[in-house]
Order: C-alpha cells, then structure tokens, then sequence
C-alpha cells in the first residue's frame, strides 16, 4: 500500500484546508487544528469523558487493531455535546464489485483530527457514488445485451429499465449526528464494571437496494431488498488495550474503536458503576 503524506493525502483526496464546518477540533494541546490527537488521557480516562469531548475515533473490527492496510469500517465524529456522527468507510458488498476503496488506517497518517473528518465525509459520499455507478454500469450493460434480440428478452428489457430508474433516482444522504448512550454491566457483586457498550442508532447504506447483477432478468420490486438507507442499533462493546503506530501516527482507545493521541501513556478505561449519567444494570 502507498504510504500518503499528509499533503498527499490532501491533495489526493481534494482536502481543503477548511474543516468541517462547526467541528473545530482541538488537538491534545488544545491548539485548534492540532496534529490530530484528541485530548488524551495524561494517565487514563474513562469512556464517558472520552467521549463527552469533541473528538474523532475509527472503528474497525474488533479482532483487528491499526496497521496501515487495517480498513476503517467507519469514521465516528463526537461533538463535544452528547452527539455522534457515523461516516461509513468500508467496502459494501455488491455483485461485481465497485471501485471504491475502503479507508485504512494507514491513510490517516499525520492528517488532524479536522481532516480525518474532511476525509471520512469524502470517503463516504465517494463509497455512495461509486456503488450507483456500479450498479448503473451492470444494468447498462445487461441492457445492450438484451437490446440485441429484443424478440426474446421484451419482459427483461422492461425490468432492466425500470431497474435502471431506480438506481439513477437514488440521492446521497449526508450522515446526521444522533445521540448516543453507555450503559454499563457490573460483574457478580454489582460493584465493579465487567463490561461497557457505546450505543447509537445509525442510517447504513442498503448495497440490495440497487438493481445490478443477478437482479438482472426479474423484476425490481421482486429482488430488491429494502430502502436505501436502512436505520440500525450500532453497539460497540468496550475493552481496554494497548497504543500501536502506524507510520508515524500512535493510536489508542478500546479494542475495534480507536482515536489519534499523543503519548504511549495515553489509556482510555472503562468507566465505574458510579459515573453519572450511565445506564448500569
């Protein structure tokens, strides 16, 4: 994988120097547009505060942790007030596949906590369009094939065009921020917390939605599957580990959700049983 400098990602990418618009992301210093860590811990934070601050993390799977071909599943932007915004960033399962690429953590080297939200946002839009196209493409070409003898394929003729407005009328949606809860599980006693989950509902986009591949030949409204963009409960179970770098960029957090920060003594933990304002069993 090619290496990106942080101009080169930029340029690569069509980054601007202007962050996202309200974000205002300071780095660990508190400079605005720092060099991408968010306020880390100087010993050791608990999700609560961890999150309760403006700050941008990355999650991917849990078994995975950053190395830079690991892909970015999505790109989590908090607000600082309560809020969360989910930009996916992963591959979408489609028949024949699109062009895009799935973002790594790689591609995050030495970019701030502003462009890595410049670019998530990118990412995503970029991920939109080029599973239309794909689509599009597929049922274009199914077309002039059947297009050919149209004395054999009439009916599939019918339902490759319909299927074809279908993809060309569907519009992008800019991820919104919604609110998200923890909520603790305490271990046998109910002293001590055995367990903590980050939860937010989240619009996916629905790769069944578009009509492409083997749809080809049936009727839209007899394969497709689904809306657009389908809402589902994203939750995220915490657990403490360690910082890795990659290139130059040291990442740390909780297993399959981690954020840019400054120091190898940077460790987020999970919170107690007595934090304000967590749902505790």
């Amino acid at each position: 994988m090619k290496q990106y400098t942080r101009r080169g990602a930029l340029k690569l990418f069509g980054i601007g120097a202007v962050a996202v618009a309200g974000l205002g992301l300071a780095g660990c210093n508190g400079a605005e547009g720092g060099a991408g860590a968010s306020e880390a811990p100087s010993e050791s934070m608990g999700a609560s505060q961890a999150f309760a601050q403006q700050g941008v993390w990355m999650q991917c799977r849990s078994d995975d942790f950053p190395q830079k071909d690991t892909t970015v599943s999505a790109v989590l932007v908090f607000d600082g007030s309560g809020n969360v915004t989910r930009y996916e960033t992963d591959s979408i399962a489609m028949n024949g596949g699109t062009s895009y690429e799935a973002l790594t953590f790689g591609d995050l080297d030495g970019l701030s906590n502003d462009e890595i939200a410049d670019l998530a946002a990118q990412k995503n839009r970029e991920r939109f369009d080029a599973t239309k196209q794909s689509a599009i493409d597929e049922t274009a070409e199914s077309l002039e094939y059947y297009e050919q003898d149209a004395g054999f394929y009439q009916d599939d003729i019918a339902n490759a065009t319909e299927g074809q407005k279908i993809n060309e009328a569907a519009e992008y949606e800019e991820p919104e921020a919604v609110p998200y809860s923890l909520a603790i599980e305490t271990d046998g006693t109910g002293n001590n917390t055995q367990s903590e989950t980050l939860s937010f509902d989240s619009r996916t986009l629905n790769g069944g939605y578009f009509y492409s591949g083997s749809a080809i030949g049936s009727a839209p409204d007899s394969v497709l599957d689904g809306a657009l963009y389908e809402e589902k409960e994203v939750s995220i179970e915490l657990k403490v580990t360690g910082t890795q770098t990659v290139y130059d960029t040291l990442f740390g957090g909780y297993t399959g959700l981690y954020t840019v920060v400054d120091g190898w003594d940077s460790i987020y933990e999970l919170d107690t049983p007595d934090t304000e304002g967590i749902e505790v069993d």
